[in-house]
This record gives structure tokens, C-alpha cells and sequence, in this order.
């Protein structure tokens, strides 16, 4: 009984194993097919070009919102995932947009900015549209509107992600005053190990939000955990490896000159949008890996129907006796 229950398990692990290492290489195929690299360079481009209208928008919305410093933990947050060689290289324009933007939503300057920034996010679109197939995009000012609606959506859900991670802590400690101290201790010990998974986690569904809201809606059943967590894996080490590659790499300032801050800037955006477009090409592929898997147990199932039904038929008749 043991042994055909590990008999069993192998089976399944072996099936569950070439099922991704299938997804893997169609990704692959896919990524290349599609022309990713030239799809990550203009996503880079994009992304930058698109990075202070956002900003000024968010500033705006957090300050019409009255969460003004919610708005700025949140810049504040977006440049410390970027490595110091890359945030100091905007933190003095942001600082310049912050101190200048005000409150004000329904500005020529601000519906400005909201455009531009809709550029950034129909790059990405671009990207989840090669991969899933050009016949499942809808029509462009669909698509239009549906970004702008995302860069007005996204900015207020991160002044409201920002409120809560501020007002979380503040509540803990609320609680646990009710506790003696020896579990208020515990509690508080726990919260410490768990927010080191915060930055990590938000991360993961900010991601996962933008895989959710730019996938084409016309595919059925679509996968998008595998894409998310690759994503935020590359970024993540692109964040950390390019610290330490300029911190030892000393001469890239000679080799560029003034620019070298612009250039490793736009560095960090092509490597995470490369690990964004990998991400994208992985999530078709285990959604085609799915449909394919649907289609082919649907025909089997078809088979065995009708083989049972001509075996039915092919019975001789029973005579009265």
C-alpha cells in the first residue's frame, strides 16, 4: 500500500516537473519569437519617460486625498527599492516636483501627466498583448482609457497601501497593550520577522495587480502567479546586484561621464522590464500549457464516449429463450 502510494507520488512529481520545464521552454521560445529584448528596451524607455508625470500625479491625488505625507512615504519607499546609485540620480527632480506640485487634480499640467504616464503602462500592455496573442487586444481607445484609469487607480490605491502600513503598526501596539507582557513580547517579536516580508509582499501583488488589470480580457483562465513571482524576483535582485557591481565597478562614471547616472538609471528599467516581459511570455505559456492540457483530456474524454457507445452497439442482441 506504501510503496504504490510513493509509486503514485513520483508519478505525480514527474508529471508536475515536465509540466514546467514545458512552460519554461515555451516562455523561452516565446520571449524570443516575440522580440523581447527590443520589447524591454522600449518598456525601459517608456517607463522612464513615464516615472515624474506619475510622481507629479501622485503628489497631487495624495495631497487632494489630505494624505499629503502618505504621498511621500510612498516616493520615499519607491526609492529605496531602487539601488543608491539610481535614486540619487532622481531624487532631486522628485524633490523638485514634490515641492512645487499642490493639490490640485483638474490642471492642464496634471491631466498632462496622467497622459504621459498612460504611455508607461500601454508599454506593458504591449507586452502582455504580443505574448497572449494580437487577436485577443481590444480596440485601442479601450485600451486608451483603461490606462489612464489604471494610473488614477494605482495612484490612489498607494497613497490608501501607504495609510495602512502606517496606521498598522500603530494598531498593533493598540492591541497588544491589552495583552501581559510576556505575550505583547511574542507579538511584537513576531511583527518584526514579519515585516521584513512587507516590501517583498507588496511587491508581489503590485505586480500581480498589473498582470490582472493589462492581460488581455478575451483570454479565458489565465495564470498569473508564475509571471509575478519571476518579476519580483528580477527586480529584486537587480536591485541588490547592481549595488554591488557599482560599488565595485568603480570606472562606469569615467566611461559615461555626466551621464553616468542617467545610463545606469535606464540599466535598472531595461533589466526589470526584461524580467517583466519573461514574465509575461511565462504566464501565456502556462495558460496555453492549460488550455492545451483542457483540450486534450476534452478529446479523451470524447474517445472514451464514444468507444463505449460502439461497444454498447456491437453487443448481441439477447433472444427470449
Amino acid at each position: 500500500m506504501l510503496t504504490s502510494a510513493r509509486k503514485r507520488g513520483y508519478i505525480d512529481t514527474m508529471v508536475a516537473l515536465e509540466r514546467h520545464k514545458r512552460a519554461w521552454k515555451r516562455a523561452l521560445v516565446l520571449f524570443f519569437s516575440n522580440q523581447g529584448m527590443a520589447a524591454a528596451g522600449n518598456m525601459a524607455f517608456l517607463s522612464m519617460l513615464s516615472l515624474f508625470p506619475f510622481i507629479i500625479f501622485l503628489v497631487a491625488v495624495s495631497g487632494f486625498m489630505g494624505q499629503s505625507e502618505r504621498g511621500h512615504e510612498a516616493i520615499q519607499y519607491m526609492l529605496s527599492i531602487l539601488p543608491p546609485e539610481v535614486s540619487s540620480v532622481v531624487a532631486g527632480p522628485i524633490k523638485g516636483i514634490v515641492s512645487n506640485t499642490g493639490a490640485e487634480i483638474l490642471t492642464g499640467s496634471i491631466l498632462l501627466a496622467i497622459w504621459t504616464a498612460g504611455n508607461g503602462v500601454e508599454a506593458a500592455r504591449e507586452v502582455l498583448i504580443k505574448a497572449f496573442g494580437k487577436e485577443h487586444a481590444r480596440a485601442i481607445w479601450i485600451r486608451r482609457l483603461e490606462s489612464l484609469g489604471v494610473v488614477v487607480f494605482g495612484a490612489i490605491a498607494i497613497v490608501i497601501a501607504m495609510s495602512i502600513m502606517v496606521l498598522g503598526p500603530a494598531v498593533l501596539k493598540a492591541i497588544t497593550s491589552l495583552f501581559p507582557d510576556a505575550m505583547m513580547d511574542g507579538v511584537n517579536t513576531t511583527w518584526k520577522y514579519l515585516s521584513l516580508l512587507v516590501s517583498p509582499a507588496v511587491l508581489t501583488l503590485g505586480l500581480y495587480m498589473v498582470y490582472l488589470s493589462l492581460t488581455p480580457r478575451k483570454v479565458k483562465n489565465v495564470v498569473r502567479l508564475p509571471g509575478t513571482l519571476l518579476s519580483v524576483a528580477v527586480l529584486i535582485a537587480t536591485a541588490k546586484g547592481m549595488s554591488v557591481y557599482l560599488k565595485y565597478a568603480g570606472n562606469y562614471d569615467v566611461t559615461y561621464g555626466s551621464l553616468a547616472g542617467v545610463v545606469v538609471m535606464q540599466l535598472f528599467c531595461f533589466l526589470v522590464s526584461l524580467g517583466f516581459v519573461l514574465g509575461a511570455e511565462l504566464n501565456a505559456a502556462y495558460t496555453f500549457d492549460e488550455a492545451d492540457r483542457a483540450k486534450a483530456e476534452a478529446r479523451a474524454s470524447k474517445r472514451t464516449a464514444k468507444d463505449a457507445a460502439n461497444n454498447g452497439d456491437d453487443k448481441p442482441a439477447e433472444t427470449d429463450a
